[in-house]
């Protein structure tokens, strides 16, 4: 069985007896008068179906005689075409998806129909509906999901209507070989990012030249999309975990705080960096930095699955205050939430901060960061070391170890580049 059909018979295993189950692509949001926001497909159908294109929708049927399973894409139109690019023909999304029962979008709503009519249909009783109800999910210009399950009820009041996402998220916790791959390329790519932008890190540049650089090479390598908006920020602007603006200069004395990754195949690298300008590190900065680094190794070598992320973020807050107070950074009367105010750790996958159920026991095939910081305003510094980890065999594996952390490893690449 191919990776997507081993996720919809997952999918379908945890489905109840004579159910049904549809998922939607999604549609572009509109962001002003006569323009749309570029599409972003719906991950949950995504995942089922590797189809990324709206007005498509994903139907899973649970009878009596089993499992099947439908495809609905849009409908050719020439003039579409002229307008808005190809669109995949059923044939196409056939190869794509593995599934063999395509069908044109406008039939969804008479198979749906079909599926509660015991008389005319062939899947026996159908009692139940799964949908997807997230909020965002948009179907059409003015109607989301939500509105979607609202005419559901309507239509079918005896029909029991049940949120399809707790199921699909568990699956999506647990990573498969080929998704971990996915990531680990997502991330060598990065490294490459990472590799080009820090030879453009020089006294006088903008920091959104920087965020601008990392783009672009993404771009002119394999079409790399941004996991997410890039964050450059230098100095005291590093403080900030969100810095928005990436509109200062870059000085020399500065420490420059990257926070960033590429896309391959749909899933995310999340990978943090903090460099000094010179290529030296020196003073204060310095001692945040080891403090920094000594707590992303020592979280990575503590995990283990049966453990939380609480456990985690507790056990680098200690060690970030022991740290601190090592290197004279803090008293140890002061509150290190004062110097650290995030978590250590979320989820990854095809959404940076992905699908997850964060209070329960890593297991493995979880992949999530570990990114610990400091930022001390005071000295003009904040530093985060963000690596991406896969839980194996019990055990913590660093998917970034390629991405250089060291400082005598940061410091020979300054030289060299």
């Amino acid at each position: 069985m191919s990776e997507l059909s081993i996720r919809r018979q997952k999918l379908a295993e945890k489905m109840k007896e004579n159910s049904i189950a549809v998922v939607f692509s999604g549609v572009s949001k509109i962001s002003s008068e006569d323009e749309y926001y570029n599409f972003q497909v719906n991950n949950h159908f995504f995942y089922l179906t590797g189809i990324q294109q709206e007005h498509s929708a994903l139907l899973i049927v649970k009878g009596f005689n089993g499992v099947k399973t439908y495809l609905f894409v849009d409908e050719y139109s020439e003039l579409k075409e002229k307008w808005t690019g190809k669109r995949l023909t059923p044939e196409e999304a056939k190869e794509i998806s593995d599934i063999n029962n395509v069908y044109i979008y406008s039939q969804l709503d008479s198979m749906v129909s079909l599926a509660f009519d015991e008389k005319e249909n062939e899947y026996g009783k159908i009692e139940s509906c799964y949908l997807d109800l997230s909020p965002e999910v948009k179907i059409g210009d003015e109607y989301s999901l939500r509105n979607y399950a609202e005419d559901f009820r309507a239509k079918f009041p005896s029909a029991e209507v049940i949120d399809l996402y707790p199921l699909v998220r568990d699956l999506r916790m647990i990573k498969s070989d080929y998704e971990v791959e996915c990531i680990v390329k997502a991330i060598e790519a990065t490294n490459l990012g990472i590799n080009e932008t820090i030879r453009n890190l020089n006294d006088g540049i903008y920091e959104y030249e920087l965020a601008e650089i990392f783009h672009h090479f993404g771009v002119m390598h394999g079409r790399r999309k941004l996991a997410f908006s890039t964050i450059v920020a230098a100095g005291k602007n590093a403080t900030c975990l969100h810095y928005p603006s990436q509109t200062c200069r870059i000085k020399n004395k500065d420490m420059v705080l990257f926070d960033l990754g590429y896309k391959d195949n749909g899933y995310s690298a999340d990978i943090s960096r903090t460099y000094p300008v010179n290529g030296v590190f020196s003073g204060v900065g310095k001692s945040i930095y080891e403090a920094v680094l000594n707590c992303n190794k020592s979280v990575i070598e503590y995990a283990r699955t049966g453990m939380t992320i609480a456990d985690l973020q507790a056990h680098a807050v200690e060690v970030l205050k022991s740290e601190c107070i090592r290197l004279k950074l803090m008293d140890k009367d002061d509150d290190i939430r004062k110097y650290y105010y995030h978590n250590v750790s979320h989820h990854l996958g095809l959404d940076t901060h992905d699908t997850s159920v964060r209070e329960r026991p890593l297991e493995d095939g979880n992949v999530i960061t570990c990114e610990p910081g400091l930022y001390f305003a005071n000295y003009g510094v904040g530093v985060r070391i963000e690596d991406d980890i896969l839980f194996k065999d019990g055990k913590a594996v660093n998917l970034s170890s390629c991405i250089a952390k060291e400082i005598k490893d940061i410091e020979r690449l300054f030289k060299t580049r």
